[in-house]
């Protein structure tokens, strides 16, 4: 599943091509997307002016004029493919039509939604498995989304005491566990938690409340290092992910553990452990992480 820095990217690299532009149709192909395939909601989506699109944790929000989100989440399999004449430019779990460019295959059997902009333009929503999905919120239904979501670890507002407070709420939970939780801190997954764990020298099996004020601050420091270095690498891919620019995110070459079970650790040069952590396979060094 894209993680904050891959959604980032698609919001960067989609902002500058839709910005301002107004949606004049939408198809609906999957009667799943129930909450934007009726009269009202269409109403309130045609002939709206694009005046935001901007990353919520793992999800990403195109804001209309008329103070509507549009709020996708990809998910597993999720694809956004913009489409202008003869350009392209897509982010999402790769197909071969997402990376050949074969724009004659576009609509195929996983498109289920597609945005007509002004210009010609057109915004595929793909999503083979269908779990991910698209809402239209208005204002407070946005608001009041939000309140699930937990501090975004790249605000301004995100201090080394925020974190502190959040150890304090999930003493016996393992902090691995508590980066995960999207009520805690929005946007990290298992690839950005593993890796900002190991750069902090934490293993991730240990209890929230046993680390200190010290390897909260590194803690801290970490995950706003890592996160930081990722979107300016365009994110990490493998083989379930490709860039808003439908190429493969080179922080896969930064990766320090995730993905490099008993390959030596490029610090101590000891064998990395992987383990099952909360059901999600967790990587570590046992020398390095204590």
């Amino acid at each position: 599943m894209p993680e904050l820095p891959e959604v980032q990217t698609i919001v960067n690299d989609l902002q500058p091509l839709i910005m301002n532009k107004y949606i004049i149709r939408l198809q609906i192909l999957d009667s799943r997307l129930k909450n934007l395939n009726t009269k009202p909601s269409l109403q309130l989506i045609i002939g709206q002016p694009i005046t935001n699109i901007f990353r919520r944790a793992k999800n990403l929000v195109i804001e209309l004029a008329n103070n509507y989100y549009l709020v996708v989440h990809l998910k597993m399999t999720g694809q956004l493919i913009w489409t202008s004449n003869e350009q392209w430019l897509a982010g999402g779990h790769p197909t071969t039509d997402l990376l050949s460019s074969n724009q004659a295959s576009w609509p195929n059997k996983s498109t289920r939604l597609i945005i007509e902009l002004s210009n010609h333009d057109r915004l595929f929503f793909n999503d083979s498995r269908k779990f991910g999905w698209v809402k239209l919120m208005n204002k407070q239904e946005w608001l009041q989304y939000q309140t699930r979501l937990g501090i975004e670890p790249l605000s301004s507002n995100f201090s080394w005491t925020d974190l502190q407070l959040i150890l304090k709420k999930k003493p016996t939970t393992k902090i691995k566990q508590v980066l995960l939780d999207q009520h805690c801190l929005a946007g990290i997954g298992n690839i950005y938690a593993d890796e900002s764990l190991f750069a902090a020298g934490i293993k991730p099996s240990r209890p929230a409340g046993t680390l200190t004020m010290i390897e909260i601050k590194k803690l801290h420091s970490s995950i706003v290092k890592i996160l930081t270095t990722a979107v300016a690498y365009r994110g990490t891919s493998f083989s379930d992910y490709r860039d808003g620019r439908g190429q493969s995110g080179n922080f896969s070459q930064q990766l320090q553990v995730y993905g490099r079970s008993k390959q030596n650790c490029l610090v101590c040069g000891q064998p990395l452990n992987k383990i099952k952590l909360a059901g999600r396979g967790t990587h570590f060094c046992p020398n390095c992480q204590k």
